[in-house]
């Protein structure tokens, strides 16, 4: 207690000589430097400034984009808040509540122990979890070599698939080497399934890191569509599932690039890929007459590929604010069953958000599918069905080519103070194979009601049909945005 008090004197007297007077005030404004009083940032207040706190503790609520050091003061990071800058804390302790957004840093300096300096970058303080639970595609693959299994999943061919087991161990963030498991079981099929991953960060900024992982798992292209979590609901309340699937058994190798709002990765798979059968006996509260789709995959395939990623995101982008994100993901399969050349396949997709007045946000989601036409069919792209075109069927478009756009408009409860939000949506999308005639463009469009929780939708009612009018009125419970 007495070296860190004699720390702060120390470091009053740094300051004072260096002409920086001791000082409190209200306002936030460039370059202060407030000293011996707490700070608050509102949740309605966004901090764009160089602070610095001398014995006073920050409680942050709202935004930080600027940088904050705190000596000799707690730092209490809250749910609300969104940390894209820089937190300092010299000789306190940092309380970070894991629904916090941090895509910045935090930098901890103890000084206990003579001075220990401790970084932790926005990967390791972002909870996994919560990345898994956000509602958009792109924010689900924000988890790059490791993503946490829903414990529980239900589908046509896994049936219920538990995975209660999920550990990362790498001395609380304090290691360069990161070690996760993941295990569980699926009872439709009868196996054990998991992963096992190794990660080796390379440079102190996390910049670079290398990866290996070994695993039995499920693989789908349809995880744009809408959450796996939404896909058990749908299984469970009426007997439907919106993703095509199959099992992955092998390894692969990679590494990737972080520079925060921008992340690239490459990665060599090798793997054997099989069907998973199609669960007849599944379950529902409704619908329990309801025909299951039959597997695309029939056959076992033993496959090479190297599959690259990049990612981009605007600060602070989320479902219901003003940003846009980007994602891209090529694959080059270098070795299958009956494959006499290599091909390809990419998938490329924009979201982006536009807050017009308070409460009032204009959604927008673009997507580009291209692959070579000798990929098999259960990579082939699909168009049609919930999260892709509303009012029809599943898929009833597919090819080595696809285009879609999703346009929703959403008057949020701030807007409607009525406890819940409203929304209109236009649905467009076409796939087709460039050796066949190029396919009609099919349209929906609709309206719904929901309600909202932190970035993400609670419960939501939509109603929609298709613009030719040949399909009857769909409607669907929802638990996320369209998209």
């Amino acid at each position: 207690m007495k070296s860190s008090i004699a720390v702060l004197f120390f470091t009053q007297g740094l300051l004072l000589g260096l002409g920086l007077s001791p000082r409190d005030s209200t306002a936030l404004t460039s370059n202060e430097i407030r000293l011996y009083s707490d700070v608050t940032i509102d949740s309605s207040q966004v901090s764009i400034n160089t602070i610095r706190i001398l014995g006073g503790s920050l409680n942050v609520y709202g935004t930080v984009e600027g940088q904050i050091t705190v000596i000799g003061g707690d730092i209490h990071i809250f749910p609300s808040a969104i940390v894209n800058g820089t937190i300092i804390s010299i000789g306190g302790e940092v309380h970070r509540d894991p629904s916090a957004q941090i895509t910045g840093k935090i930098i901890e300096a103890g000084m206990d122990q003579g001075f220990i300096y401790r970084e932790t970058s926005s990967d390791s303080t972002r909870s996994i979890k919560d990345n898994q639970e956000k509602s958009d595609f792109f924010q689900r693959k924000d988890v790059w070599y490791h993503t946490e299994p829903g414990i529980i999943a239900y589908n046509r061919n896994e049936g219920l698939r538990f995975t209660p087991l999920y550990w990362n161990w790498d001395r609380g963030n304090q290691s360069r080497i990161r070690l996760s498991f993941s295990f569980g079981y699926r009872f439709g099929s009868k196996e054990f399934i998991g992963r096992t991953t190794v990660e080796a960060v390379l440079f102190n900024k996390q910049h670079v890191t290398l990866f290996t992982s070994g695993f039995k798992t499920s693989q789908t292209d349809d995880e744009w569509r809408l959450p796996e979590s939404e896909n058990t609901w749908a299984g469970l309340l009426g007997r439907q599932d919106f993703y095509d699937r199959w099992d992955e058994t092998g390894l692969e190798a990679g590494f990737s690039l972080n520079f925060n709002r921008l992340k690239l990765k490459a990665r060599y798979v090798k793997a054997d890929r099989s069907p998973i059968q199609v669960t007849n006996e599944m379950w529902s509260l409704t619908n329990s007459n309801r025909p299951l789709r039959s597997n695309l995959i029939t056959e076992n395939r033993d496959m090479e590929s190297i599959i690259s990623a990049a990612a981009f995101r605007t600060t602070g982008y989320s479902p219901v604010s003003t940003g846009f994100a980007v994602l891209t993901e090529v694959e080059w399969l270098l070795k299958s069953n009956g494959l006499s050349d290599p091909n390809f396949r990419l998938f490329s997709m924009i979201l982006g958000g536009w807050e017009m007045s308070e409460g009032i946000i204009f959604r927008g989601r673009s997507i580009l599918g291209r692959s070579s036409e000798a990929v098999p069919a259960y990579r082939m792209f699909g168009v049609g069905g919930l999260g892709s075109v509303s009012g029809h069927r599943y898929k009833i478009q597919s090819g080595s080519t696809m285009e879609q756009v999703n346009l929703e408009l959403v008057f949020t409860e701030e807007f409607t103070q009525k406890g819940f939000l409203f929304k209109i949506f236009y649905d467009g999308g076409k796939a087709y194979s460039p050796s066949t005639q190029p396919a009609e463009m099919l349209q929906g469009a609709g309206f719904g009601f929901g309600t909202s929780k932190k970035d993400g939708l609670g419960i939501g009612f939509n109603v929609a049909r298709a613009l030719d009018g040949k399909n009857p009125v769909e409607s669907t419970v929802r638990f996320n945005y369209n998209f």
